[in-house]
């Protein structure tokens, strides 16, 4: 019989952690751009209302994550401290908490999915496509936010490798789902927008039931029948984190459809730059995003054990080595700007611009590494508030004012943008590393 602390501290090598995280990072990528592609077959309308859906799914996540991080970060560190008790109990409550918010946002959806569209003006058709594929998802807002909350159990026992299967699984799932509610296979009518909803939620309900599959075989132990003598002080931890990393990505999105707005300001073109180099940038962080990720859930297990100086060493490698990544593809991007460029559009005006911003973004993405690792550890190691206060603070203080200034005020255009939103980054960034640096984390364990 294998020593189980042993096992559990070679799960919680980085390597073993990151590659599944990172791979189902792409994989995310890829599946969205393939249920647009699918769809743009069907409708341009049907197109326009998800993308309208993916801005109140996103939501839906954000609050469903209240429960989730919390869960992570105290999952690890109680097993890093040989505390097994106490991890169960954090399992136990996630998930109950998972099934309370979930019900209320399936509830809020079933009852009021018309009215959530109706905020958004739409034309009739498109209003139609939202509400029938909002009604169909939405209701199942609950599995969607107990999937979230399994797949974090399991990497936060170091089984990063089985979220990444499933979710493969169910993306193909998805995909085939997809085929069959729109190309009409084998004679069948075309479901449309509601059959791509079914299918998008009968892939989630196979995900959850087998993350609870692997959450059983593995021998995760989850005690629900002493759910009454879990401490309220476990609830209490968990909403706190929870609230304070969805209050930080929340502003951190309505910073982002702040500058959005005032590119829109800028023309029509200027806004189709900003949103072609989004996403032709966007793979570049993939990877940093993935090594943060694995690197809170091993500052958290190391915080657990005790082991301050070897993760304050660790995770400076992993910085750098997230760095390197992150250059060298944007680098690529760069060299190859023009041809990538070509793939979404050939418009005269557009393309130069793309070109410039792309340019911008090594700045930008020099600049993002530092917060997606060491933003990532500091929550890990229980230091949250300082983080996040100060991410809100930077967002608003730096990008969204310098993007009105440089962008606007002062003429300078989408590049002015661009470079506010650097500026934020390496703010923030060279913060966040000085924090690491000093060792203030120490005083914030969550276990003690």
């Amino acid at each position: 019989m294998p020593n189980t602390a042993s096992t559990l501290s070679k799960r919680m090598n980085i390597v073993t952690l990151t590659w599944p995280i990172f791979v189902e990072v792409l994989l995310r990528m890829a599946l969205n751009t393939t249920d647009v592609f699918m769809l743009s077959g069907y409708s341009d309308l049907a197109v326009s209302a998800v993308g309208v859906i993916t801005q109140i799914s996103f939501f839906l996540i954000v609050i469903s994550m209240m429960v989730s991080s919390g869960t992570g970060i105290l999952i690890a560190q109680y097993n890093g401290a040989d505390r097994p008790k106490e991890s169960a109990n954090v399992g136990v409550a996630s998930i109950q908490l998972a099934i309370i918010v979930g019900g209320i946002l399936s509830l809020a959806l079933l009852f009021g999915a018309r009215l959530f569209i109706s905020l958004f003006g739409l034309e009739n058709q498109v209003a139609q496509f939202g509400y029938d594929y909002l009604l169909i998802s939405g209701s199942f807002t609950f599995n969607v936010t107990i999937g979230i909350v399994l797949t974090t159990i399991l990497r936060s026992h170091g089984y990063s490798r089985s979220p990444m299967v499933i979710n493969l699984i169910a993306g193909i799932i998805n995909i085939i789902g997809d085929y069959i509610a729109l190309y009409q296979p084998f004679g069948l009518p075309v479901y449309g927008v509601s059959g791509v909803a079914i299918a998008t939620v009968f892939s989630q309900i196979i995900g959850t039931m087998l993350m609870c599959w692997v959450i059983y075989s593995k021998g995760i132990n989850l005690p629900f029948k002493a759910w009454r003598n879990i401490p309220k002080t476990i609830y209490k931890k968990i909403l706190k984190i929870g609230a304070m990393n969805a209050g930080e990505i929340l502003s951190y999105n309505m910073a982002q459809m702040t500058i959005v707005y005032f590119v829109v300001q800028m023309g029509t073109s200027s806004l189709a730059a900003f949103t072609y180099m989004q996403n032709i940038t966007r793979v570049s962080f993939a990877f940093s995003l993935a090594l943060g990720q694995a690197a809170q859930i091993q500052t958290s297990y190391f915080i657990g054990k005790g082991w301050v100086d070897d993760i304050l060493i660790r995770v400076q490698k992993y910085f750098l080595v997230g760095l390197i990544v992150s250059m060298s593809v944007i680098l690529i991007i760069f060299g190859f700007r023009y041809e990538i460029i070509n793939l979404f559009t050939q418009d005269p005006e557009i393309i130069p611009l793309v070109a410039m911003l792309i340019a911008g973004s090594i700045f930008i993405e020099s600049g993002r590494v530092f917060n997606l690792i060491f933003i990532s550890a500091l929550k890990g190691a229980g230091d949250i508030k300082f983080p996040v206060q100060m991410g809100i603070l930077s967002m608003w203080g730096i990008a969204v004012l310098s993007s009105y200034l440089f962008g606007l005020h002062w003429g300078c255009g989408v590049i002015g943008a661009c470079l506010a939103i650097g500026m934020d980054e390496w703010a923030r960034g060279i913060i966040m590393l000085r924090r690491w640096r000093s060792k203030v984390w120490t005083r914030f364990s969550l276990t003690s």
